[in-house]
Order: structure tokens, then sequence, then C-alpha cells
């Protein structure tokens, strides 16, 4: 079985992500829209796409935007604020 495999996500996505104190993303900018797009089991992190550019903290606020859309609750970033 693959480990870096990424399963698709269902309406289930937020709520294990609402459900968790800290979750682990992929984040990937400049795409087409904003939504949750899967799950990387090798990485155990969700990918989710940010229409914002990686440009000046961008991605990071739109992402946090984003999230708080979602599940209606506020997220921080620990770690990983520069790729």
């Amino acid at each position: 079985m693959d480990e870096n495999k990424v399963t698709d996500t269902t309406s289930m996505a937020v709520a294990e992500i609402m459900n968790s104190k800290t979750i682990t993303v992929i984040v990937k900018p400049n795409s087409s829209k904003n939504e949750i797009v899967g799950y990387s089991s090798g990485k155990k992190a969700w990918i989710i796409t940010i229409a914002a550019a990686p440009d000046k903290d961008k991605a990071n606020k739109e992402l946090l935007k984003f999230l708080k859309h979602e599940t209606k609750k506020a997220w921080l970033i620990k770690s990983g604020l520069r790729s």
C-alpha cells in the first residue's frame, strides 16, 4: 500500500478538522479556489488549496480565514509560516 497516497475528502473532512485542536496542512497557494482537496496519509496532513499568492503572508491569512469560515473557530499557525 502506498503510504503517501492521497485520499479524497468528503463532508466529514470539516467535521474531523473541527474536532481537532491541532492539524497539519499542506497549503497549495495560487489555486483557483479555497478548498480541502484531500488528505495525505503518509504525511498525516490535510491538503488545502488557497487562491491567494504566497506573498507577504497573503496565503497564510487566507488559510486562517478559510479555516475559520469552514469550522467556525479561530486557528493559529504554529510553524511553517514560510516554505
